[in-house]
């Protein structure tokens, strides 16, 4: 006997004591929980994913110098090793949760498949939050939102033996995962090191502007 077919008996087991017609509020509910543990985890993941700094560190305490270029130049290195150690825990934990609960409400879709939208999710949302944190808040919540009504309407989608293989399916994600993840991660700290570059740029320009008009 399979995974699957154990788990649909004790499905069965559970289900034997409730008559026939009050059957489907047991499927009711257990669709219910996933609707509600999906739209929490989007309400948290659009509010820091479209966040343009995600990482509060303030790893900058640490730079002891005090010749104003070299304190900048510092800082933004800092700033970058921030992104580069710790962003991808929080990546690699949005994508899996994200990809799993795809895989949990699709029914047709293959791995490969969620796994790019997923990853098309993220990468999208995190390129606008350089942008306008507005739209890449839109993009966080918007997508995922939308996928769940479309999944919703599927006609199979009340269907718990279907909804055990999905769930049993999840490891396989993680044997495909990486690529993606390191596309997400290499395109970060490209928008990252572009903005830092330009911030860095601009505020010496400034600096220099302020010096100009003090000294005038």
């Amino acid at each position: 006997m399979t995974l699957t077919d154990s788990l649909n008996s004790i499905y069965t087991l559970i289900l034997s004591p409730i008559p026939a017609n009050y059957k489907i509020f047991f499927d009711l509910l257990l669709y219910t929980l996933i609707i509600v543990l999906y739209a929490m985890f989007i309400w948290k993941f659009y509010r820091l994913l479209s966040k343009r700094d995600l990482i509060k560190l303030n790893l900058n305490q640490y730079n002891t110098t005090e010749h104003p270029f070299f304190s900048k130049f510092l800082a933004a290195v800092f700033f970058l090793l921030e992104y580069i150690i710790i962003l991808p825990f929080l990546v690699f934990f949005w994508f899996v949760v994200l990809s799993a609960f795809i895989l949990v409400l699709s029914k047709a879709q293959g791995i490969d498949h969620i796994l790019v939208v997923a990853v098309a999710i993220i990468a999208a949302t995190r390129m606008a939050s350089y942008y306008s944190e507005d739209l890449s808040k839109d993009l966080a919540k918007m997508i995922p939102f939308t996928l769940l009504g479309i999944f919703l309407i599927d006609p199979d989608f009340f269907s718990v033996s279907e909804l055990i293989d999905k769930v049993l399916e999840i490891p396989n994600l993680l044997n495909h995962i990486f690529m993606f993840l390191v596309f997400v991660l290499v395109l970060e700290v490209i928008m990252r090191a572009i903005y830092t570059v330009t911030d860095f740029f601009s505020s010496s320009s400034e600096e220099s502007k302020v010096r100009e008009e003090t000294g005038a």
